[in-house]
């Protein structure tokens, strides 16, 4: 039996199909980021900034963690952060596949909030899992990090953990992006994975 975690309301829920609804009939790339997305993006909580954490993210990423390239992505990060001690990059949490993103979205927030620094050896490790993830997995992982899992349960749990999600959602629209992973790179909106290579290139770009 699975955890009970708290559901999104049903408003919660209109207003999450609404932004996906405007997302999809959008093209699927932003360029150039627009005035309103980048308000928004920089105005987004629960933003998880790894790598050089007092500089602002030169990398930006929507994730879901049961899409089908978010462990890829995730490891392509460690590689971009090990050669790069001046990168920042940013993680947010934009779950859509279904109910068990939610629920692992709740966890990593909580995660994030009761414990930052503990944030990305706890991303890392839920990426080398295999299989569907969910709030149970992601729980585990928690426990095998060394974190009290109650604690973060009971965090995933709280009202302002739904309302990062429901900006998440927002923000999403605002990138006008609908495929996970997603990145905003400089001032560029990529949508769909972006290879090691082709992040690598744009990062330079951006970085110029």
């Amino acid at each position: 039996m699975g955890v009970p975690f708290r559901p999104l309301s049903r408003r919660e829920l209109l207003a999450a199909c609404a932004g996906l609804i405007a997302v999809a009939a959008s093209p699927a790339f932003a360029d150039p980021l627009s005035p309103e997305a980048r308000k928004l993006l920089d105005a987004m909580p629960g933003k998880a900034v790894l790598g050089a954490e007092k500089t602002t993210p030169l990398v930006t990423e929507l994730v879901d963690f049961n899409a089908p390239d978010w462990r890829r992505s995730a490891f392509d990060m460690r590689e971009l952060l090990a050669g790069d001690a001046k990168l920042a990059y940013a993680i947010v949490q934009t779950p859509r596949v279904g109910v068990g993103s939610i629920e692992a979205a709740r966890v990593a927030l909580a995660v994030l909030a009761m414990q930052p620094a503990k944030f990305g050896d706890f991303y890392l490790a839920l990426a080398a899992t295999t299989g569907e993830i969910d709030g149970v997995k992601a729980l585990n992982v928690v426990r095998a990090e060394g974190l009290d899992h109650y604690k973060v349960f009971r965090a995933a749990n709280q009202p302002d953990i739904t309302d990062i999600l429901t900006q998440g959602v927002a923000l999403a629209a605002a990138l006008r992006v609908l495929e996970t992973p997603a990145y905003v790179i400089g001032a560029e909106v990529i949508a769909g994975y972006a290879d090691l290579a082709r992040k690598r290139a744009l990062i330079a770009a951006a970085a110029r």
